[in-house]
């Protein structure tokens, strides 16, 4: 049997109406989840009904959340920096703070769903204005979130004698995690952040990413104990042979002409299997450096409740 000490964030918009996503919240917090993540959304992923999923927006849903629940953290996976001002923002992350009792987090990301942008009336700049973006917000973050009074002027945003009251109660402020993969992403997160969050990842490029993470933590005299490293996925518990078959070739069948996986190469890099699997295959993560994981598990034909088995078997 493997001894963790692997934390657990749960991702609750795997349902999309208020009721279930707060009381998937209360479940994640009843079985000990540290976390819980909606994405940052404004449209959904349906192609078939239009995207008409109805999809709460993200800063609200947390705040209705803080009121529901008494200890688990509340972050997204992750906010786009694109649709607030980074002023506004902070205030709005300083309200949750206060609101669930020092539980929030500020998890961001660059923005990258284009239709979304326009759907909603927001200039779509190239990926290094975006970034660029983000890296100016992060400075206007820290201050707002410390000093009494900010001046800035950055080469995007503009503030003049802002004052941001009440500050935080989590000092100096909430954990700030940036979600990429993104050579100049994961700079700033090592030179700026509390953390990285990997999406997605295939296994056999985790031992590369990970030790250029710890490089450039080194490059910026960061103290690697108190970067958290979290990664982001799905997980399939399943308790018979079938039903691997049947996930891995439904894997296979959905991805692209030019890029369908081979089976060996699904079963690598998604967790499906038994719980003995997948217990397994978290270690090796954990080994490699992964602190957290932010999980979605799904429903399966063969286990009537594979939240309450990973609980039982795995945390």
């Amino acid at each position: 049997m493997f001894e963790f000490d692997m934390k657990y964030g749960y991702y609750v918009r795997t349902v999309l109406e208020y009721p279930e996503i707060r009381d998937l919240t209360i479940r994640a917090e009843q079985m000990g989840f540290e976390s819980a993540h909606v994405n940052d959304h404004l449209i959904g992923f349906d192609e078939k009904q239009g995207k008409k999923e109805p999809y709460l927006e993200a800063l609200m849903l947390m705040s209705s959340l803080a009121v529901e629940t008494k200890k688990i953290k509340l972050g997204h996976i992750v906010l786009c920096n694109s649709f607030r001002n980074p002023a506004y923002l902070a205030k709005m992350i300083s309200t949750l703070d206060h609101i669930s009792n020092g539980r929030a987090l500020l998890w961001l990301g660059a923005g990258w769903y284009e239709e979304e942008y326009k759907a909603y009336g927001y200039p779509f700049p190239d990926p290094k204005r975006r970034v660029d973006e983000l890296e100016e917000s992060l400075t206007i973050y820290k201050k707002l979130f410390t000093e009494d009074s900010t001046d800035f002027e950055g080469n995007i945003w503009k503030l003049e004698n802002s004052r941001n009251y009440p500050k935080p109660i989590q000092k100096p402020y909430p954990q700030i995690v940036l979600g990429t993969t993104g050579k100049r992403m994961t700079e700033i997160a090592c030179r700026e952040a509390d953390g990285i969050n990997l999406p997605y990842v295939k296994f056999d490029d985790l031992p590369k990413t990970i030790s250029n993470i710890r490089s450039l933590l080194e490059k910026y005299n960061r103290n690697t104990d108190e970067f958290e490293i979290s990664y982001f996925g799905g997980i399939n518990l399943v308790n018979n042979q079938e039903e691997i078959d049947n996930l891995v070739e439904g894997i296979i069948d959905r991805a692209k002409e030019d890029s369908k996986p081979t089976r060996e190469e699904v079963l690598k890099n998604q967790f499906i299997g038994y719980p003995e699997d997948i217990k397994e295959k978290l270690n090796k993560y954990e080994d490699l450096g992964i602190s957290k994981m932010v999980i979605a598990i799904r429903k399966s034909e063969s286990i009537e409740d594979p939240m309450k088995l990973f609980h039982a078997k795995i945390m």
